[in-house]
């Protein structure tokens, strides 16, 4: 799990740096300390990106020097916020990558396709990352491939192509890949028009709590459809829930 998904509140997060500022500081004080579990390098990281703590990036330095790709990709993101040491951070993200740590390989695509961390778009670089991402079953990159290959950019436009990619991303568990999906199926755009397989992507999505998909859901049962019966309370419920979840989770979507 990336160290930007954790949610911690104020007492449980100021208890918790404490204790991940000592143990960081037994470990990088230690020459000879092993490399830790994932989960202590990731604790280091949220010290060393939300804190800027001098012990945690000491420690980081120390495992990413080692060689540990999460270490190396943690060390990236907490040089990435200034823009002083942009070099530094593509320098430790770009280790990770070809380490093949998939968080880091998305990020390193994210910083070419979006012009991040004072890069120029560069689709190539930015299709090649993301496809390596996407082989480590990355939901993310699989998506963004999809869309490149949906607009034609870094590689030929290609909207069957783009469907697998879209079908790869929902099988990673993509919700909005999973509703673009059932779109596709809908409108037989890329791929042979198929209702049942439109629900089926339109429903999982909305189980993982997207909100359009929800809304898409409750439209279907506001007016009704030979899938399903018409039901205004129902409809009148999903379209609060997206809106709750539009307001609450959008973030995770983009």
């Amino acid at each position: 799990m990336q160290s930007t998904m954790y949610k911690l509140s104020k007492t449980g997060y100021a208890r918790y740096a404490l204790t991940a500022s000592v143990l960081i500081l037994l470990n990088a004080c230690t020459p000879t300390a092993t490399i830790p579990a994932n989960a202590e390098i990731e604790s280091a990281g949220i010290q060393a990106l939300h804190a800027q703590s001098p012990s945690a990036l000491q420690a980081l330095t120390q495992w990413a020097q080692a060689g540990n790709p999460v270490a190396q990709r943690e060390l990236g993101l907490a040089y990435s916020i200034a823009p002083a040491h942009y070099a530094d951070a593509l320098l430790w993200l770009e280790k990770a990558a070809q380490g093949g740590d998939d968080h880091a390989q998305f990020q390193l695509a994210e910083a070419h396709y979006k012009e991040r961390l004072g890069l120029k778009q560069n689709y190539a670089q930015a299709w090649k990352w993301y496809e390596a991402a996407a082989k480590n079953k990355n939901g993310k990159a699989s998506f963004m491939l999809a869309r490149m290959a949906k607009y034609g950019q870094g590689v030929r436009q290609d909207v069957a192509g783009s469907v697998q990619w879209l079908t790869i991303a929902s099988q990673q568990g993509n919700a909005q890949a999973m509703f673009l999906l059932s779109n596709a199926y809908a409108a037989g755009e890329g791929v042979q028009q198929d209702m049942l397989q439109a629900r089926k992507w339109l429903e999982e999505s909305a189980e993982l709590e997207y909100p359009v998909a929800i809304q898409a859901l409750a439209m279907e049962l506001e007016t009704g459809s030979q899938h399903v019966e018409k039901d205004s309370l129902k409809a009148r419920h999903l379209i609060k829930e997206a809106s709750d979840e539009r307001l609450m989770r959008w973030n995770r979507y983009q």
